[in-house]
């Protein structure tokens, strides 16, 4: 009898804009109508979410806002929201996202890590923030998907992300996601001519992160602050480098790069593949 081949699941950097402005109402909100269209229909294809052949068992998101000085994973069985933002309207307090965690996959996770000496501790208690919930809300408003929330490091050494993320791309093979949620443009303040930079940085970004080979890729984000524009566009890294786990969890797969909006943010995928 034929056997069907199994799923290696996809690795995805998508970008999860302002706070909760993607999934409050339009009229709140109408710039974020491309980021929120990009993970409602986008993301959730290329996570292979429609598709029961490809779905994944799990989803491990490396989020920007949470930041600890070593890979923290979050282990719990559930987990409650974090509302790390301030400043919205009520709606943006009352927004609930019931997916389960997988204590499995993050002792998985631990293990990885502990085998290749880079240090990391299970989480039981902390919140999903923002990076998490925001984005799955509307990528799996079924919230029938386990979770698995992962740190970035502080210091946001690049290779350091990009080795996490070659570790993490074993359990595609298992057919857990990776999911990156960070954005590839955020100034802390808006700079003149942001557009025009944030396309020439994004330019720059996208022939790096879709370099033919693993160590090409690595080597060529690990310079990302020497591209054009670069601080600018980032002051401080940490919705950046969620792309160099996504990159490492690539593998030596072929990368996607997708145009959200304006040129200025931009997408990336290595699929699932049956």
């Amino acid at each position: 009898m034929a056997t069907c081949a199994a799923i290696r699941a996809a690795a995805v950097f998508a970008n999860h804009g302002a706070g909760p402005f993607p999934i409050l109402r339009p009229a709140t909100d109408p710039n974020h109508g491309p980021t929120r269209r990009f993970l409602e229909v986008n993301t959730r294809e290329l996570l292979g979410l429609n598709d029961p052949t490809t779905r994944p068992k799990a989803i491990v998101i490396v989020t920007a806002h949470w930041e600890e000085p070593y890979v923290a994973i979050s282990s719990g069985e559930t987990h409650p929201l974090l509302y790390d933002y301030y400043g919205f309207p009520d709606e943006a307090y009352s927004l609930t996202y019931k997916a389960k965690g997988s204590p499995e996959i993050a002792q998985k996770i631990h293990k990885l890590l502990t085998d290749a000496n880079i240090i990391s501790r299970l989480n039981p208690t902390r919140g999903w923030d923002h990076g998490t919930f925001v984005p799955l809300k509307l990528i799996n408003p079924a919230e029938d998907v386990p979770i698995v929330q992962v740190s970035v490091v502080a210091g946001m050494d690049p290779k350091l992300h990009f080795k996490l993320g070659q570790l993490l791309s074993t359990l595609r093979d298992e057919n857990v996601a990776i999911l990156g949620s960070g954005a590839t443009f955020h100034p802390s303040r808006r700079e003149s001519d942001h557009e025009n930079k944030g396309r020439k940085f994004n330019q720059a970004l996208t022939q790096a992160a879709l370099a033919p080979t693993a160590d090409d890729r690595n080597n060529a984000l690990s310079k990302w602050a020497s591209f054009p524009h670069a601080r600018e566009c980032h002051h401080r890294e940490e919705h950046l480098i969620p792309l160099h786990v996504i990159a490492g969890a690539g593998g030596d797969d072929s990368g996607e790069a997708f145009d959200v909006d304006k040129g200025m943010y931009t997408a990336f995928a290595w699929r699932a593949s049956a």
